[in-house]
């Protein structure tokens, strides 16, 4: 099981939005983040993190060349940062949602995405008053 956050974007109150417009992160390592680096980041489209992580990587580059630091040293440091963005680029993501207006709104637990989807629209679904509960006095 894993857990996700739910955000959403910034609405007048009361208002809900679409739910192709609701986004959910899963909590936890990600292996594309730790494989593809700033290529995922670029694919989640946290286009700020993503140049921001590849000028890091640039600028260690150079750094390291003017240091002559060994190879080895270089490797190390490199798997360092990509297990970093491994466990935070999910955060990452958030920060760049978060930069664009969404706001956290929920969290849930699910296998998968489908599953976290699921039963958050089915929790949801369930605690809204339908028409019928209005009508005939229930809704609070």
């Amino acid at each position: 099981m894993a857990i996700f956050t739910v955000h959403f974007p910034r609405m007048a109150p009361g208002q809900l939005p679409a739910p192709d417009k609701i986004v959910f992160l899963r909590d936890g390592f990600s292996w594309p983040a730790f494989i593809f680096g700033p290529f995922w980041l670029a694919w989640r489209r946290a286009w700020l993190v993503a140049v921001l992580w590849t000028l890091l990587l640039v600028a260690l580059a150079l750094i390291a060349w003017q240091l002559r630091v060994s190879r080895d040293a270089m490797s190390w440091l490199t798997l360092g940062l990509a297990v970093w963005l491994g466990f935070e680029g999910e955060r990452l993501v958030g920060w760049n949602l978060a930069r664009r207006g969404y706001v956290e709104q929920d969290l849930v637990i699910g296998d998968d995405l489908d599953e976290a989807e699921a039963a958050y629209f089915h929790r949801h679904r369930l605690s809204e008053p339908t028409a019928k509960d209005v009508a005939g006095g229930l809704a609070p």
